[in-house]
């Protein structure tokens, strides 16, 4: 990572063998600092260390037990000996920097620091959960443990139900803040920091963990730069519970995408993941709509502009005229992720498939696009199936019968 100069907690020393661990001199150490293992499982072996104690060589874990030299000795030793490694083989230790917990996590974190991770193949983020510490888990942001898991939306960062070992809760137990509805900051620099890191540690699947130091500015403003805890290239299934979505079928839907930049790459995942879930503020849950309906169409610079639309349920992905996408905007190389072939009444033909942000009855909808020549049509768009949750088309009279 260092190498690649991404952004991770500073490291104080690695522990290869005992003969380093006994020469180490401990004193010499921040207040604050973590202990972790090289090839650790499920979050063991990690000891954070969050104040120092009375005494000179004293210190106090998150969960406030007392720590001397011979406790730290004793822990990384316990590393070293493969105690904690995902293989049962001998293991390296590392001391590292702590990263403090930013403010807009500390009612719904307890004694540790929360991260965020998201899972990358393909060069796309395909999910994300926040992993928020409690009590129960002693500090650490590890599911097994008793750390409470939210999912996230891909396109906003903001999450959406949260779980606490397998059940669904509402509310953070230790505070009783709500879990829905937090907006992660810094959202676009964590997705760009997490394809970076996968491609550059060189792993097609894997979880980036990053969690947000803040820090205070001269003039008194907070900012916080995304830092990089840990690279899993075996990450766990959970965060599927966390989000309440199958992971196997969003692998599949990216896998053999040609993607060139970590920013295409970001954006097929916004498009592709971003959360569908009914609008529950709608009485009954449901919108009606007719087969045709007027949308309002973001252009590239966000501005808005009326478009007459065709419903259309058994089509899967909606589609746009390709001389209005332009018109928006929206054929920018930027915003062009990726090109696939279709059948239709004159064979097959590749097209390019384009992010779209729309809005049907005020309702905001970000998808993935078909772009095709509608022209000789009256209706310059075409509302797709998976853009229609939440939605129940009504046929009203005469509509029927009309053309697209």
């Amino acid at each position: 990572l260092r190498k690649a100069k991404l952004p991770a907690p500073k490291l104080y020393r690695i522990f290869k063998n005992e003969r380093v661990v006994e020469r180490f001199d401990f004193t010499n150490l921040p207040d604050s600092f973590v202990i972790k293992p090289s090839q650790g499982l499920g979050g063991e072996g990690i000891l954070v260390v969050d104040r120092g104690g009375e005494f000179a060589g004293e210190w106090v874990s998150v969960d406030g037990n007392k720590l001397t030299v011979n406790d730290l000795r004793l822990h990384i030793l316990d590393i070293l000996a493969g105690k904690y490694s995902m293989l049962d083989l001998p293991d390296k230790a590392f001391i590292e920097e702590r990263v403090r917990v930013h403010p807009r996590f500390e009612p719904i974190s307890c004694q540790g620091t929360p991260d965020v991770g998201v899972l990358v193949f393909n060069k796309i983020p395909v999910m994300a959960f926040l992993r928020l510490p409690t009590k129960e888990s002693h500090g650490k942001a590890n599911m097994f443990q008793g750390a409470v898991a939210c999912g996230v939306d891909m396109a906003t960062g903001v999450t959406t139900k949260a779980v606490k070992y397998t059940s669904e809760v509402k509310f953070f137990p230790d505070s009783r803040r709500r879990l829905a509805g937090i907006h992660i900051p810094r959202w676009e620099e964590v997705l760009e920091l997490a394809v970076t890191t996968a491609e550059a540690v060189g792993l097609g699947y894997c979880r980036v963990d990053i969690a947000l130091q803040p820090r205070t500015t001269k003039t008194g403003k907070l900012k916080s730069t995304p830092m990089v805890l840990e690279v899993n290239a075996q990450p766990g299934l959970k965060i599927q519970l966390a989000n309440e979505a199958g992971l196997k079928r969003r692998l599949e839907r990216v896998e053999g995408l040609p993607v060139k930049t970590v920013k295409q790459g970001i954006n097929i995942g916004k498009q592709l993941f971003a959360a569908r879930d009914e609008d529950e503020s709608i009485e009954g849950g449901w919108l009606n709509i007719g087969i045709f309906e007027e949308v309002e169409v973001e252009n590239f610079l966000g501005e808005k502009q009326q478009i007459k639309a065709k419903i259309d349920s058994g089509a899967f992905r909606t589609s746009i005229d390709e001389g209005l996408a332009r018109k928006l905007g929206l054929m920018d190389p930027e915003n062009i992720l990726w090109e696939r072939s279709y059948r239709s009444a004159l064979g097959r033909e590749e097209r390019e498939v384009v992010g779209v942000t729309f809005y049907l009855k005020g309702k905001k909808i970000k998808t993935a696009a078909s772009v095709s020549d509608r022209s000789k049509l009256k209706r310059p768009m075409i509302i797709a199936r998976r853009d229609l949750l939440g939605f129940s088309i009504r046929v009203k009279e005469g509509e029927a019968g009309q053309e697209a």
